[in-house]
C-alpha cells in the first residue's frame, strides 16, 4: 500500500532506518552537499509531524511495516516535478516501480508535465526507473577539490576580473537562449526548450544560494553561476556559453571569492567537457557520476487536421 506519510508513522520510521539502504535518488544540492548514506530518521519524523510537509512524502507499507520512503514535489514551479529522495528497505528494490508509478500519477494530478530524478547508473532503481517510463537525459559528474585556497593558488587569479551581477527576472529569455545554445537537442527535447519549461525545471542550490550573471559585451549572457557556502564546504555550478569559455579562470575565481579553506565541489554535465578538463587540470577529482532522467507526464498535441464527421 502506498500512501502519504502520517504522524503515526514515526515509530515505523525508526524501525525502517535500521534496514534502509543508501539514498537512491538525489537533488542537485544533495549530490553536491549531502554525503550521508544513512536514512535521516529525525528529518522524516519531523516531516511526519507537519501536515504541510508530509504531503510531499509517500511511504510503501506492508502489514504496518514501512518498506520504502519517497519524497517528491515541484522543482522550481509546478510544471516540473522531481523525485528528491528515495529510500528502500534492503532487498526491496522492486518497490521502486510502484513508488515511481504512484508519484507520476500525483504529479500529473498537480499539473506537472514532466518529472525528473537523478541517480547513479549502478543504483538499485536505475533499471526500475526505466521500466516505468524514465529515460536518460545526460550524465553528470561531481568534481571536488579538498582545498579552496589551494585551488585559488593554482588559478593564479588573485582577484577575479569579471563584472558579475545578481541574476534578475528580466534575464529569463537570455538565459533560455544560452541554455539552448549549449544543450544538445536530444536533451532539450526531453527537458523542454521554451522559457516556461526551463524556468520550471531549473535546479537551484537551495534558498541560501546566490546566483550571478556574466553579461558579455554584445548584451548576451555568457554565464550563470550559483554558489553556496556552508560551515564545512562550498558548492557551486557554472553554466557557460561557448563564447565565454575563455573566461573559465575568472569565473572559477569568482565562484571561490571569499572562500574559507574548505573542500569545494561542483557538478558538470557531459556536454561541457571543456569545463571538466579545466577542473581536472586544477586538481579536482571525480567523486561520482550521476544519471539525470526524466519521465513525460503530458504530451504536446500536434497540428490539428480537418476531418469529415457524419451528422446524425
Amino acid at each position: 500500500m502506498i500512501r502519504h506519510l502520517h504522524p503515526t508513522d514515526s515509530p515505523g520510521l525508526m524501525q525502517f532506518s535500521k534496514s534502509a539502504g543508501r539514498v537512491e535518488v538525489r537533488t542537485l544540492l544533495g549530490s553536491l552537499l549531502d554525503d550521508r548514506v544513512e536514512f535521516p530518521t529525525l528529518k522524516y519524523a519531523s516531516i511526519a509531524l507537519s501536515p504541510r510537509a508530509w504531503q510531499s512524502c509517500w511511504v510503501e507499507t506492508r502489514r504496518g511495516r514501512i518498506d520504502g520512503v519517497l519524497r517528491a514535489g515541484p522543482r522550481s514551479r509546478t510544471q516540473s516535478w522531481e523525485v528528491s529522495e528515495l529510500y528502500l528497505r534492503k532487498s526491496k528494490e522492486g518497490l521502486a516501480v510502484d513508488l515511481l508509478e504512484q508519484i507520476s500519477i500525483h504529479g500529473g494530478w498537480a499539473g506537472a508535465q514532466r518529472i525528473f530524478l537523478r541517480t547513479t547508473q549502478d543504483s538499485r532503481i536505475y533499471e526500475n526507473a526505466r521500466r516505468v517510463g524514465f529515460s536518460h537525459i545526460y550524465h553528470e559528474t561531481v568534481y571536488r577539490s579538498e582545498s579552496a585556497h589551494l585551488t585559488i593558488e593554482k588559478l593564479g587569479v588573485p582577484n577575479h576580473s569579471l563584472d558579475l551581477r545578481p541574476r534578475n527576472e528580466s534575464d529569463k529569455l537570455a538565459l533560455v537562449q544560452m541554455y539552448n545554445s549549449i544543450t544538445p537537442i536530444e536533451a532539450r527535447m526531453k527537458s523542454g526548450q521554451i522559457s516556461p519549461d526551463w524556468t520550471a525545471g531549473f535546479e537551484r542550490l537551495g534558498r541560501k544560494s546566490s546566483e550571478w550573471v556574466y553579461e558579455m559585451d554584445n548584451g548576451s549572457i555568457g554565464a550563470l553561476m550559483q554558489r553556496r557556502f556552508t560551515r564545512s564546504s562550498q558548492i557551486f555550478t557554472i553554466n557557460c556559453a561557448q563564447d565565454a569559455h575563455v573566461e573559465f579562470p575568472a569565473l572559477l575565481a569568482a565562484a571561490l571569492d571569499g572562500s574559507k579553506d574548505v573542500p569545494v565541489s561542483t557538478t558538470v554535465p557531459e556536454f561541457t567537457p571543456a569545463l571538466s578538463h579545466f577542473l581536472v587540470m586544477l586538481g579536482f577529482k571525480k567523486i561520482e557520476r550521476y544519471e539525470v532522467m526524466v519521465k513525460p507526464l503530458a504530451r504536446t498535441i500536434g497540428d490539428t487536421r480537418r476531418v469529415f464527421a457524419a451528422i446524425v
